[in-house]
């Protein structure tokens, strides 16, 4: 049996990637179609992008909890999800009670759940927290902040510093490695196994005798295995099997199934931008409400005290509008999307879309905006699409040689 050694805590880097590729190449080949590398290409948004191409969360209306537990907590995926992993369970409880698998595999004798559906406004907020504490106290260190409007004015600066790796607005962090596909409710893992150590994968999965069985009956239920943590089943909104489940809950389609149960993340972003300007200034604020300086006056040498000014709820409502948090909302999402508009041309969108929130209202003004961002996915760096540009380039260069 081959041995698989790559780790997170290989220290070699050349090492690690040598194991990483051996363990790619050998046990991760095949066009299976139960088999899915979620890590590649647009893949790694599945469940968290829609048919249109919107960035879209859980609506939780329809989670169902499976029947077992970890601890006090319960586990749940959306309902169909739910539904065809028991008829999963079923099945394997019934080959071992007739002899056809093993009945003391760790994980395989009896699926059962140990990770389901993870909310992900509140993997979000865990992030931003983080990411303000930095600002807070870091970024503003040593600088006299005194009132909201500094405040937010330096946090322009701030989301230019960080840049497209640390994203700030909900509909980037539900698309980032920040987020994950337990957020999907499509998702659920039967193992507590460590994703990053490959030889887990083989001891406990891969080369097990009823592996080719659990790939069947997967299959056969509507569920990917996930090539490179086959302990995780995602349930394959495509598949013919999944249906079984889907129409119980007369969702027929792959666009029913989203349009019925997720919601577009654009349509929370501003309001939970300026909340957390607002919470975070507090935090500022009260851990200390005042700064001491000096002024010279005639040549002599005078202790003052600088205030902070506290949050005015009346001034912010009538000035931080939705309409008036468009510069920084279209600035920081232009930034999360590898920047594809210029300045000028940030410029004439976010005219556009205050025209529209003035025609209109916020809501026709953020569909634009979706819109604006969403044509150009497709273009991403990193995606199939880039991925074959590059390949023709270089194909036209080896040509011209």
């Amino acid at each position: 049996m081959a041995e698989y050694n790559g780790k997170n805590t290989t220290k070699s880097s050349i090492e690690l990637a040598f194991d990483r590729s051996k363990f790619r190449s050998e046990r991760m080949v095949g066009d299976e179609k139960v088999m899915k590398d979620f890590t590649i290409f647009e893949n790694h948004h599945y469940g968290r992008i829609d048919p249109l191409m919107n960035v879209v969360y859980l609506s939780e209306n329809n989670l169902k909890n499976f029947n077992s537990q970890r601890g006090n907590s319960s586990i749940s995926a959306l309902n169909f999800v739910v539904d065809a992993f028991q008829k999963v369970q079923s099945r394997f409880k019934m080959a071992v009670t007739v002899g056809n698998i093993p009945s003391n595999l760790e994980y395989l004798s009896s699926p059962t759940p140990y990770v389901g559906y993870q909310d992900p406004k509140e993997l979000y907020r865990n992030y931003v927290k983080v990411y303000f504490e930095t600002f807070n106290n870091e970024f503003l260190k040593g600088q006299k902040i005194t009132t909201f409007d500094e405040y937010y004015n330096k946090f322009y600066e701030y989301v230019k510093t960080m840049g497209i790796e640390y994203p700030m607005t909900f509909t980037a962090f539900q698309r980032s490695k920040y987020s994950n596909i337990f957020t999907t409710g499509l998702a659920v893992s039967i193992a507590d196994l460590s994703i990053d150590e490959d030889q887990l994968k083989e001891d406990f999965f891969m080369n097990t005798s009823c592996f080719e069985f659990y790939k069947k009956i997967c299959l056969n239920n509507g569920f990917y295995i996930l090539k490179n943590s086959p302990w995780i089943l995602v349930a394959n909104v495509l598949s013919p099997s999944l249906s079984l489940y889907t129409k119980k809950y007369r969702l027929s389609t792959k666009n029913q199934i989203f349009f019925e149960n997720y919601n577009n993340t654009i349509n929370l972003d501003i309001n939970l931008l300026i909340n957390n300007l607002l919470i975070y200034y507090n935090i500022y604020y009260n851990n200390k409400t005042y700064y001491k300086d000096i002024d010279i006056c005639n040549n002599k040498i005078k202790n003052i005290i600088i205030k902070k000014e506290p949050i005015n709820l009346e001034y912010i409502d009538n000035k931080y509008t939705e309409q008036y948090m468009y510069d920084l909302y279209l600035t920081i999402r232009n930034i999360e999307e590898y920047s594809p508009y210029t300045d000028l041309q940030l410029k004439e969108i976010i005219k556009t879309a205050k025209n529209f929130n003035k025609i209109f209202d916020n809501s026709q003004a953020i569909s634009y905006i979706n819109n604006t961002f969403r044509k150009t996915y497709k273009n991403r760096p990193g995606g199939l699409n880039d991925i074959i540009r590059k390949i023709d380039r270089r194909s036209n260069d080896f040509s011209d040689t």
